[in-house]
């Protein structure tokens, strides 16, 4: 990797956990400088702007997320272990250490979207690519009679990914997961009492 290269990741994966703790607003250039060890000069010899560094953080904590996503659904083979593994992992955000912050989605959309279209265009299109995945998953469910027929797949991928988001919140809010964990008990109840075929 060349040392351009690998400046330009620095300052990534540094501003990545500014962006999504503290939103775009509260992330000043002297904050990133201060976090990768660079002056503004070298900082922009990467990038154009604040906007283009807030952008590809956004990007590089997404990336983070769908990573932890994927090493679990990758030893899933059924629907319910899949929709399992996606209601466990995102309840893990409330205390995740790898992904400063909390969920990069859920953050960027309260502290970010307000004042940036970019960020909010990114915050709700990563939004609807879960909730799709989730929707997909419900409806194999039920094409494989894991199932319950009469369900409606997008009423519950947003009932699944709604609850799931606000105990995340909370649990960050009270520095407790509690929260997190009752919402995953509640959604797993539920799941068992309505959604799979027995």
């Amino acid at each position: 990797m060349s040392k351009g290269i690998h400046t330009r990741e620095r300052i990534i994966e540094r501003s990545a956990d500014l962006f999504n703790s503290r939103g775009y607003d509260g992330c000043s250039m002297h904050d990133i400088m201060k976090a990768t060890g660079l002056k503004k000069g070298g900082i922009y010899n990467h990038f154009k702007n604040k906007d283009e560094i807030a952008l590809e953080a956004f990007d590089y904590n997404l990336h983070k997320m769908i990573s932890r996503f994927r090493i679990r659904l990758d030893k899933d083979k059924t629907a319910k272990e899949k929709l399992l593994s996606v209601i466990e992992v995102m309840g893990s955000l409330a205390n995740d250490d790898i992904l400063f912050g909390g969920c990069p989605i859920f953050n960027t959309a309260i502290k970010s979207a307000p004042t940036h279209p970019g960020l909010r265009a990114r915050a709700k299109s990563a939004m609807n690519m879960l909730v799709t995945y989730v929707e997909i998953k419900i409806k194999e469910g039920i094409n494989n009679k894991e199932f319950n027929p009469d369900l409606n797949p997008n009423k519950l991928a947003n009932m699944v990914i709604m609850t799931l988001e606000g105990a995340v919140v909370m649990s960050r809010i009270y520095d407790n997961s509690q929260p997190a964990n009752t919402a995953i008990s509640y959604i797993k109840d539920y799941l068992n009492d309505k959604v799979y075929r027995h």
